[in-house]
């Protein structure tokens, strides 16, 4: 774990996301050299399922599913 002071984070606040992001560490922040907070990587804790819910279904269409209803031409014509 890292450690870095408020001074230091103040001024590349970006550079170190970016680094944490690919590094996955966790970096503790510094006053007066006492630790006061910690910078932790979020998981991906969503799964292949939960992103596509619906896959696990099969998929049916009718034969005839794009044949024109006959109901809709009765109405048209009215």
């Amino acid at each position: 774990m890292k450690s870095l002071s408020i001074s230091e984070v103040r001024n590349s606040l970006p550079q170190i996301l970016k680094k944490i992001s690919k590094s996955h560490e966790t970096i503790t922040i510094l006053r007066y050299g006492k630790p006061i907070a910690n910078i932790v990587p979020l998981e991906n804790t969503e799964s292949e399922q939960e992103k596509y819910p619906l896959r696990q279904f099969p998929i049916n269409i009718s034969k005839d599913f794009d044949e024109p209803m006959p109901e809709l031409w009765d109405v048209l014509e009215k």
